[in-house]
């Protein structure tokens, strides 16, 4: 008992001392924008989101970075890391492109029963993110009040050139981690939950006290015509019918012109993008997750079926919608740079002076998504190989970082000097120097009609002459002693050859 009442003591007191100033091993991380996210992320969850505000559901707009832009697709880098959300804004624009085409086609009364139907829809959107694993986690066609005319709910119960009140067919990715059929208990993302966004009572997303569908006020409701000239543009397409495979009607494209999204110039402003952005919200309801929408307007006559043209306008009646989780979205922890612009998460990076960082893909709203490199003039140690992780970095103690991340100043450079040192210049001097042993040899050994530079051919003549010298004499240099320079001694020095005792004959 006296040793558990000991124990007991001591971890209070560790405890008191840690509460009145006494620091962790991670409170060297100072708290930044990137915890400010973590907390909002964490805090909204699907029994709470509906009594949360609007506030509380939306991200800053700069949360997601370097988004895809119409108008500037051929004049910017997209990043590897952005090319999900490039594929989600091509998407968008597909599918309004198409509903466009095929319900301006088909807006005769006797095409009626061959308008896309409630399966045709239900499906289109399955496939949008079937097709897309990874990439799309959600796909709709969500049209607005008393705009969709439906073609499969005649049977006694709304009569022909009736419409809908509201109607959107939505698809998303469901975690099929509970599912009875997966006994791994393992997430296969091949489960898709397809949901009526207007069925319901509390499902009038056309309210403005709705705050689960920020896509429908971009584009949404379209009933005066004052900027039809900006957000709509007439479109063509050319169409060659057959009746039988192999054979065309006409041998000739038939032009079918029809109303789509705006098209923008260059310099133009976000009225006229086909596609636009949402920031990132709770999906409340529906998937339960905080996703980023591409959305983009699907554009036909209203009202339909009226044989007076001059009365009805193309507009507005639907949003083509593609979603894509925010977790999945990589952020840049780096410094602001040219390539780095808007961004809320910059500068969370936590690389050190001597370094800097370079932003890694594919880890999505995390931290650690970077590494640290180091800058022109510093090296690594060499206890260390290459750069510095940014999730070794984000797991680290505040001795460990104190200690290490860090790389080390270049002491010697490898410089090109303004003024040749003196001990070049006389080596420089020697090598060029005629008079040296090498010459003198030579000239003893060759006439004056041969050259210094032997052949091959001309070696062979000259071996026989070398070698009894070279076996016999011996070369004796008299250096002279009161030379001043290298050059001066060279040119007094003097060879003499000795013979044997005997021989009175001998070559100078």
């Amino acid at each position: 008992m006296a040793i558990l009442r000991c124990v007991l003591t001591t971890v209070a007191v560790a405890l008191f001392a840690t509460w009145c100033g006494g620091l962790t091993v991670f409170e060297w991380m100072q708290r930044d924008n990137f915890d400010e996210i973590m907390d909002r992320f964490s805090e909204v969850t699907a029994e709470n989101c509906r009594s949360k505000p609007r506030e509380e559901l939306e991200f800053p707009e700069d949360t997601v970075a370097q988004k895809p832009v119409y108008n500037m697709l051929l004049t910017s880098v997209i990043y590897s890391n952005r090319s999900q959300l490039l594929h989600l804004h091509n998407m968008a624009l597909n599918r309004a492109f198409f509903y466009s085409f095929i319900f301006q086609r088909l807006n005769h009364s006797g095409d009626f029963v061959y308008q896309p139907g409630l399966m045709y829809l239900y499906m289109s959107s399955t496939a949008d993110i079937t097709g897309s694993e990874g990439f799309i986690n959600g796909s709709a066609i969500v049209f607005d009040n008393n705009c969709y005319y439906p073609n499969w709910y005649l049977k006694n119960v709304v009569d022909f050139n009736r419409t809908l009140p509201r109607f959107g067919p939505r698809a998303w990715r469901e975690d099929d981690y509970a599912e009875t059929t997966n006994w791994l208990r393992e997430p296969t993302n091949r489960t898709v939950d397809i949901h009526d966004y207007g069925a319901g009572r509390s499902a009038d997303y056309t309210s403005q006290a709705y705050k689960y569908a920020p896509w429908y006020s971009l584009w949404m409701p379209d009933t005066e015509g004052t900027q039809d000239s900006l957000t709509k543009y007439t479109y063509t397409v050319g169409v060659k019918f057959s009746n039988q495979t192999g054979k065309f009607v006409r041998d000739e494209f038939e032009n079918i012109g029809f109303f789509g999204p705006p098209q923008p110039a260059q310099t133009d402003t976000e009225l006229t993008l086909p596609v636009k952005w949402t920031k990132p919200y709770f999906d409340c309801g529906r998937s339960n997750k905080w996703i980023v929408t591409a959305s983009a307007p699907v554009v036909e006559y209203m009202p339909r079926y009226s044989p007076f043209i001059h009365l009805r306008r193309p507009r507005s009646v639907a949003v083509s919608t593609m979603d894509i989780e925010f977790e999945r979205i990589d952020i840049n922890p780096c410094p602001i740079s040219e390539g780095n612009q808007k961004n809320y998460f910059a500068g969370t990076a936590r690389c050190k002076p001597t370094t800097m960082c370079e932003v890694l893909h594919g880890y999505g709203f995390q931290r650690g998504g970077y590494q640290c490199v180091c800058k022109p003039g510093y090296y690594y140690p060499w206890w260390h190989d290459g750069p510095f992780l940014g999730m070794e970095i984000e797991q680290a103690t505040d001795s460990e970082y104190q200690a290490s991340f860090d790389c080390l100043s270049v002491e010697q450079r490898l410089v090109i000097p303004n003024e040749m040192p003196t001990y070049v210049e006389r080596r420089k001097r020697r090598s060029v120097d005629p008079y040296t042993n090498k010459d003198k040899f030579l000239g003893s050994v060759l006439t004056e009609k041969e050259s210094p530079r032997i052949r091959l051919r001309a070696k062979r003549s000259v071996m026989p002459k070398v070698k009894p010298l070279k076996m016999t004499h011996k070369l004796v240099a008299k250096r002279a002693v009161d030379s001043t320079t290298m050059k001066n001694r060279l040119k007094r020095r003097t060879f003499y050859p000795s013979f044997p005792r005997g021989n009175e004959t001998h070559a100078a």
